[in-house]
This record gives C-alpha cells, sequence and structure tokens, in this order.
C-alpha cells in the first residue's frame, strides 16, 4: 500500500537520507554498504538527472534548489521565531523539502521474496512501483497563491530508496520490502515558471495509487506462478503462509511471544526466537545475525517461503502466457463495469481515480492497469461515460454516464412540460373558503393550501423545514382534492416517512413499492404526494414520473437543507433550481414552546451555522468535554436523569453503539431497565455494499447473513428465505450458503438481484430497554427505525414492544432479529423523529463528511421543547458544522453535453 508523510523540512529530509533512505542497517537482505537511490519522473528528466541520487542534488532539492545551478526554484517563505500568548518562543516550520510516499509491499510478498529467496518478486515490487508513481506524478499540481486553482503540471520530480527491513524493534528487524518515494516540493508551469507543489492532488490520489500498485504487482506475481487470496487487511497475499507466521514476522516483539504461543510452540528455541528478536538495536553487529533471526523464525513455521517459492517456479513452467492478452481484456472489461454500477449508483458524478481504483481491486492479479484504462478511454470515445468539468478545486478528471445524463434531463423535461397544463384542484375562490374553516392552520400553512390547490402545474413542490406542521398541512389539502373528485395516495423514499403520511389520512405506501406495482388503465385523477423527496434518487424519480397518466397530478414535498438519499442525485433539488413552482412552507411550529431554541433552528434552517450555534452558547446548550468516554458517561447521566421522550443524536455508527451501551447501564442502575438481560442475535445491515458489490463474491465474509426476497428456483434458494456465508472462492466468483435447512448451496452472486447483506451481532436486551426496528415489516405494521419500548421478554425469545405510537406488537426474536437499543440515532436516522428532548454528540475527530450544516439542522431541529450539544470542542463547532456534504448532479456541471449520444454499454 502507499501512505504519504507530512511535509519534511528541509532539514528533516537530509538527515533522512543520511540516517534512513541510505542507511545499510534498512538493508540486510541486499547488504549492500549503503542503499544508493534513484531519480524517477519527468522533471527529473528535465533537469538531466538520471541513476543514482547523489548527497549533493538531493540536498538542493530539498531547499528548493535547482539540483545543478543551486539556483532558487521555490521562494522560501521569510520566517521568524515570535513569543506566544503563554510566553513561549514559536519557531515557525521552515521550507517544505516534499513528501514521503512509502510503497509497502503485503507481509507475504516480503517473506517471499527475502526470506524465500526469490529475486523475482522484488523485480515485480520494484516495476509495480514505478508504474504506480507514473500515474501518482498525473495529478501533480503547482501552488498558483492566493485563491485561484492549482494548475495540473502532471510532472514531478522523486528520488526513490529501496529497503527490504522494517525499522528494528528491540533488535528485531523483520523482513519488510517497501520503497521510499521523496517527491520534491518543486512544480513546473507550462509557461516554464517553478511554483511550489500542491499536495492536495497527491494525497486525493493515496488509494488509486495503492490500487495500481497492487494491481500490477499482484498480475506479475501471478505470471510467476503465485497464488494471491485477499489478507486480512484486504491487501491481496501470496497463498500459502498461516496467519500465525504472517503475524510473527512482524516488527513487534510482543506480538511474535503471543503468537508463538498459542501456536503451541514452547521450550527452548521459542524462547530463544523470542529472547533474540527482543535484543535492542544496538546488540545487533551484523546483517548475518538479522537473517538468522528470519531463518529461525521460518524454521519454527516450517519454512513456508521455501515451499511458496518451488510451488510456484512449478507452477510457472507449467502456465501458458499465451492466453494471458485475451483474458486479461475480458477481465479488464467486466471489471471496468463493475466499477461503472458501483460508482453511479451512489453518485451522478465520480472522479476517474474512484473508478479506476474500484476496477483494479475487481480485476486484481488477472489484468493490469494498462488494460483497465485502456478500456476505461474506450468507453470514454464511444460516449458511455462522459467528462464534465469539475469543481474549482479539483485535481482529477470527473465523468458521468450517458445513461445519467439522460435520466436528469428527462425529469426536468417532464417537470417544464406540465407547467400551466393542469387544471386546478381548486379554484382560488373555493381555495380560501376552505382553509378558512381549518381554524388549525396557521397563516403560512393556510397559503400553502391555497397556492397547491390552485396550481396548474402537473409537478409541484413543497418545500417545508423541520417542524413546520406539514403532516396537518397534507390533510388539508388532501380533504380538498377529495372533495373534487381526485383519490389521494402518497408515497416515500422511507417506511416511517410513508407512515407520516397515513398520519394525515393519506393511503400511502412506499416509492419502491409504487413503481414495482403492475401498471394498468384506470381513469380516476390522481394527486399523488411523495413526501422526503429529497430523499428519493434521480432514477427513482423517473421511474416515478414515467408512470404518470394525462390526468394525474404531483406534489414533491422535501427540504433541501436537511439529508439527500443515499442513491445518486438529487432530483428534487434539482426540479426547485429548474423552476419548479415550489410553495415555501417555512413558519416553524415545532419549537413554539421553547422560543429561544426556535430562534436557532430558524437560522441553522437557512444554513447560517454561526448564529445558531452561538444562540445555542448563549442558551447553555453546549457542553465541552474533550474526553470521549468521559463525553457519553455525561450523556448517558443526563438521559438517564430524564428518559422520557428524549433521544440522542450522533453522526456515527461506532458512537451510537456506545451511547446505547452507557445508557442501558445508567437506566439499569436506577432501576428503569430490568436487571436481568437476554442475550439476542440480531442483524445489522452492511450499508457499505452497493448492488455490483453484490455481484462480487469477495465483498462477502464468512458469517455474513444474506436474505433473499425473491429466491431462485434455479439455485434451491426459498423466497423470502434467510443464509449464513460459509464460504467465498473469489476467483471463480462463487458463494456457499447454508440454508436454514442446514443444506449448503454454491451459487454465482451475480446471478440474483435484490439480496440483501447483514451482519449477525449479538445485543443484550432488557424489559424496559428502548428499541429501534431497522427493517420494516409489514406482518408487524413497523417501519425502518420505529421506536418503542420492552414491555416483556419470554424464556423462548418473544418479545413485547409498546411502539411509540401507542400499537402493541409481539415478535419471535429468533425470526424477527432486525432490531437494535433506541436510546441514540444517526442524524440520518432521526430525520423525522421529533421528541421533546434531544441531546447531541459532536466528536470533531469524527470523518468530515458525518459532521456538517445537514447534521446540525437535522439534528438540533428534533427537540421540540430543549436540544443540547455536547462536545469535545467547543471552540471547532462552527469550523466543522458549516462544512457542506451535497451529493452530484450531471447536469449542474454539464448542461453543454448532450444527452441523446448513443452509449454502446459494454458488459
Amino acid at each position: 500500500m502507499l501512505t504519504i508523510s507530512k511535509p519534511l523540512s528541509a532539514s528533516q529530509a537530509q538527515t533522512y537520507h543520511a540516517k534512513e533512505f541510505t542507511s545499510a542497517e534498512q538493508n540486510y537482505w541486499k547488504q549492500d554498504d549503503r542503499t544508493l537511490g534513484e531519480w524517477h519522473g519527468k522533471l527529473a528528466e528535465k533537469f538531466d538527472l538520471a541513476g543514482a541520487v547523489s548527497e549533493e542534488h538531493f540536498a538542493r532539492l530539498a531547499d528548493g534548489q535547482h539540483p545543478h545551478t543551486a539556483e532558487q526554484l521555490v521562494r522560501h517563505r521569510v520566517v521568524q521565531e515570535y513569543e506566544g500568548a503563554d510566553g513561549k518562543t514559536v519557531a515557525p516550520v521552515e521550507h517544505r523539502a516534499g513528501w514521503d510516499a512509502t510503497f509497502s509491499a503485503p507481509k507475504s510478498v516480503s517473506l517471499t521474496a527475502l526470506v524465500g529467496g526469490d529475486d523475482r518478486v522484488r523485480d515485480a515490487h520494484r516495476e509495480a512501483v514505478n508504474v504506480a508513481l507514473s500515474e501518482l506524478e498525473r495529478y501533480t499540481q503547482a501552488r498558483i497563491g492566493g485563491n485561484h486553482a492549482a494548475e495540473t503540471t502532471g510532472e514531478f520530480i522523486a528520488a526513490k530508496f529501496e529497503h527490504d527491513t522494517a525499522r528494528p524493534v528491540d533488535g528485531y528487524a523483520a523482513p519488510q520490502l517497501h520503497t521510499h518515494a521523496v517527491i520534491f516540493n518543486v512544480a513546473v508551469r507550462d509557461n516554464g515558471q517553478t511554483r511550489a507543489l500542491q499536495e492536495r492532488g497527491l494525497f486525493e490520489s493515496q488509494q488509486f495509487a495503492t490500487a495500481v500498485y497492487q494491481s500490477e504487482l499482484t498480475y506479475r506475481l501471478r505470471n510467476l506462478g503465485y497464488e494471491i487470496e485477499p489478507g486480512r487487511s484486504g491487501a491481496p497475499e501470496i497463498k500459502g503462509y498461516s496467519q500465525e507466521y504472517l503475524d510473527a514476522s512482524s516488527p513487534r516483539s510482543r506480538q511474535i511471544r503471543e503468537h508463538l504461543e498459542r501456536a503451541g510452540y514452547q521450550g527452548p528455541e521459542a524462547a530463544q526466537i523470542a529472547a533474540h528478536s527482543t535484543r535492542d538495536s544496538k546488540e545487533i553487529d551484523s546483517p548475518a545475525e538479522v537473517l538468522a533471526a528470519h531463518r529461525q523464525i521460518a524454521a519454527v513455521f516450517g519454512n513456508q517461503a521455501d515451499k511458496v517459492v518451488m510451488d510456484a517456479r512449478r507452477r510457472s513452467q507449467e502456465y501458458a502466457p499465451e492466453h494471458d492478452r485475451e483474458s486479461s481484456q475480458q477481465v479488464a472489461r467486466q471489471a471496468v463495469t463493475y466499477a461503472r454500477d458501483r460508482s453511479f449508483e451512489r453518485e451522478a458524478v465520480t472522479d476517474e481515480r474512484e473508478l479506476y481504483r474500484d476496477a483494479l481491486r475487481r480485476g486484481m492479479s488477472e489484468t493490469t492497469y494498462s488494460e483497465v484504462r485502456a478500456n476505461f478511454e474506450s468507453r470514454v470515445a464511444a460516449g458511455e461515460l462522459q467528462l464534465v468539468p469539475g469543481q474549482k478545486h479539483d485535481s482529477g478528471r470527473q465523468f458521468t454516464t450517458a445513461e445519467t445524463l439522460r435520466a436528469e434531463k428527462e425529469i426536468l423535461r417532464r417537470m417544464q412540460q406540465g407547467q400551466g397544463r393542469a387544471e386546478q384542484i381548486m379554484p382560488i375562490q373555493a381555495a380560501v373558503a376552505h382553509t378558512e374553516k381549518q381554524r388549525h392552520l396557521n397563516t403560512g400553512q393556510r397559503s400553502a393550501a391555497e397556492e397547491i390547490l390552485t396550481s396548474r402545474d402537473v409537478v409541484q413542490g413543497l418545500e417545508g423545514r423541520a417542524g413546520v406542521g406539514k403532516t396537518t398541512l397534507l390533510k388539508s389539502v388532501r380533504e380538498a382534492a377529495e372533495k373534487r373528485g381526485y383519490v389521494v395516495e402518497g408515497f416515500a423514499p422511507t417506511s416511517r416517512a410513508a407512515n407520516q403520511l397515513r398520519a394525515a389520512g393519506i393511503s400511502a405506501d412506499t416509492l419502491q413499492g409504487f413503481l414495482v406495482r403492475p401498471g394498468q388503465p384506470n381513469s380516476a385523477r390522481h394527486l399523488y404526494m411523495v413526501d422526503e423527496s429529497s430523499l428519493a434518487s434521480t432514477k427513482q424519480v423517473r421511474a416515478f414520473l414515467a408512470k404518470l397518466e394525462s390526468s394525474d397530478r404531483v406534489l414533491l414535498i422535501g427540504d433541501t437543507r436537511q439529508h439527500q438519499g443515499v442513491e445518486a442525485g438529487k432530483p428534487f433539488e434539482q426540479l426547485v433550481n429548474a423552476g419548479m413552482k415550489t410553495t415555501q412552507l417555512d413558519q416553524i411550529v415545532r419549537q413554539r414552546a421553547a422560543p429561544e431554541l426556535l430562534k436557532s433552528v430558524e437560522h441553522l434552517s437557512r444554513g447560517e451555522v454561526a448564529e445558531g450555534v452561538a444562540l445555542l452558547e448563549q442558551q447553555g446548550r453546549v457542553t465541552e468535554i474533550a474526553d470521549a468516554q468521559q463525553r457519553i458517561a455525561a450523556i448517558a447521566r443526563s438521559y438517564a436523569a430524564n428518559p422520557d421522550n428524549t433521544i440522542v443524536v450522533s453522526p456515527d455508527n461506532a458512537s451510537r453503539r456506545q451511547i446505547n451501551q452507557a445508557v442501558r447501564s445508567e437506566l439499569q442502575a436506577l432501576g428503569t431497565v430490568a436487571a436481568e438481560d437476554h442475550a439476542m442475535r440480531v442483524l445489522a445491515p452492511r450499508s457499505d455494499m452497493t448492488g455490483a458489490d453484490r455481484t462480487w463474491a469477495a465483498r462477502y465474509a464468512v458469517n455474513d447473513v444474506l436474505y433473499y426476497p425473491r429466491g431462485s428456483q434455479d439455485i434451491g434458494i426459498e423466497k423470502q428465505s434467510y443464509t449464513k456465508v460459509i464460504a467465498t472462492q473469489p476467483k471463480d466468483n462463487l458463494l456457499t450458503v447454508q440454508k436454514e435447512d442446514g443444506k449448503a448451496v454454491t451459487y454465482n452472486p451475480a446471478r440474483l438481484y435484490g439480496v440483501t447483506a447483514y451482519r449477525e451481532l449479538e445485543r443484550e436486551f432488557a424489559v424496559g430497554d428502548r428499541l429501534s426496528f431497522t427493517a420494516p415489516s409489514k406482518e408487524l405494521g413497523v417501519a425502518n427505525r420505529d421506536l418503542g419500548t420492552v414491555q416483556r421478554i419470554d424464556k423462548d425469545g418473544q418479545l413485547s414492544v409498546k411502539m411509540d405510537n401507542g400499537k402493541a406488537v409481539s415478535f419471535d426474536a429468533n425470526q424477527m432479529r432486525h432490531f437494535d437499543h433506541g436510546y441514540a440515532v444517526t442524524s440520518h436516522s432521526s430525520q423525522g423523529l421529533t421528541a421533546e428532548r434531544v441531546m447531541v454528540n459532536l466528536d470533531s475527530h469524527v470523518h468530515a463528511d458525518l459532521i456538517n450544516k445537514r447534521f446540525a439542522y437535522v439534528a438540533v431541529s428534533r427537540g421540540s421543547h430543549d436540544a443540547h450539544i455536547y462536545t469535545d470542542n467547543a471552540e471547532s463547532l462552527v469550523e466543522k458544522l458549516s462544512h457542506d456534504v451535497v451529493k452530484s448532479s450531471a447536469l449542474q456541471t454539464g448542461q453543454q453535453f448532450a444527452t441523446d449520444q448513443s452509449a454502446s454499454l459494454q458488459l
């Protein structure tokens, strides 16, 4: 894999050059007196540098100078020491020399090359590094200064140093093949001007370059006769090594001892190896001593490297390379199709590096980067993949698909064609008369109802902020439309939102349920209300609009500032921006009992994060607790002190689970939740798997639980049944699953659609626990994310739950396993919930994409009476929450591209 360091200062770079990069102690297996680096990059050629890296040239480049003339290419900023607020002297960071990009071979590859003595493997590593480094170079950018976008130059200069051991730890230097590539902080613009390098492009290319390196390496290894399998960390490993030996060959001496003991090796031999490996580094006198330790450990585990190399040499003699080219091209084609389907399922526009990364992972060891790139570019030429202008600071090309462009244009066209062409549901006089009778409507609701009822547009919008009394308004519109002979139906992307429509007396189903409904002629006029339209994907909205009859009307209801959907597109926002007549409902009523909180929510609803957070702080609604465990404990105590109608919102599932456990412990200590726990095996959805992932056996893990809504008679899997994965065969793309009757079935996952994957987790429940359903159930009449309280747990696993809406449900936890604790929810799951009191956990170290404007608005607006933020860093709240995460759309960036161009999809 590739890791890129923080910027090295000039002095650091020169020190590393002398003591690390050229150190003989880093190359025991090579046994040279010192490591001579090698130049790499297009700028190296321009600077007339080739072959070995000299200390003088390295030092000059580290200082931003021309390697031959010492001319200053990159100006150093003038820095002076100054006295900080605490009275201490602060020394500013000196000139950035560059970045250390380190390519590390998987552990099994290092053992094969070094312990097994196969120099061909070392050559394969070296060649793979060269390819990956050259691809990384494509995204080199020069800093221009100010707020100007960086200029992509595609050229850098790097000094490579190959090492074959890790740093000694307690005297033991483990075999570890890796290459340091010091990328210098010099870039040359097209006009010949030299500038500092903008490192953003390097870091944004890190996963891509890792995939290139691993793909090139494993393909070469396969051609040498080695068998490849996915390792524990996901990286490709050479088959034939036990996990115990791989772990024992790590540089951590404690890990060596633990694995020797676990493997059953005891006595003088194991003690000798452990003692040898824990020597202080100063006691190492010669490379021979280090090599002896490696060979001793290898002997304990049966000299696996020797056998792996011998088997590979035998296989390579039987290998038929003449079939390679055709096979590699076919795999590349399949891999790019997988990457296309995976990326564009969730985003309308994708960086090319993500597409390449996914394609290379899919075709790992069976195709090359050059074949993948050739297939990718052929699709660009055919118009299937279309280049779109990126954002200002993008460092790579951005692509969409011709199909995505067609879908987005079709949605906008249908909306525009229906403008002004529909009959009013009610004339204005009748609409006013209707709303005047609705005394419970406020001014905003009354005006919105009249606007909707008198519109002449087939497709119209209603944008309602969180807590504006939308259900009350929709009930009034439904009553008026039904009086005028319309059949009113509601749909929503989620089952919970569909339930909320039913609360307004509207017959409702999920949007997906409507899309699979068989079409049939119907003379009735319909008014379709689609709630939470902001969560709907382009694919769903396109299909929905295509099913409309000529007399039908549509009301799309959403909020562009709340969370967007998981799948690709943001059609509601696109329609609003394209001129869809949209009624605004912005008079918030949820917090009317808490006027101070209401002011903050109003600011957050408008995206005014600084003002909203400042008000919360003034109201004493922000608490800073730096330590995560202490903060979670404080949240749990606060929850337990007043548990009624309270929820906790947290950005990620890991913290959500921690909070759930902490709250349970507090409530059990107080006696609110019974002390007797009942262990249950629940199912947590694998949200990381896309539809494309579910066709690839390698993406499954042993013990995954799979659900088949349709089943397959040919394969022998029943409809609406569950299985457990017991084996995977990635090479042949086969899964072996165990059915509920104990029988095993092996099949290609690409043959089945609609399969859902889950991880099985153990949870403890007790009477009094809050419970959240994690999937809808028609039998129970519950929606995904519905909440309730456990009333009874029988010994046979039967649960009785009183739902928050007052309904009582009972189910067998051995059969219906889609539930979890319901004290804390993620921000996405909280959308649509209301509670009197909400507590928000906000850790500034959580991934930036989870903490943003939408998180702040959705989370705080859940509370009708109170909202309180608990954070590790109050000072950074505004900065963190001002970040925004927005779904991409093809037309937003690619208006000028024709969408009628036919694309010959390569499947």
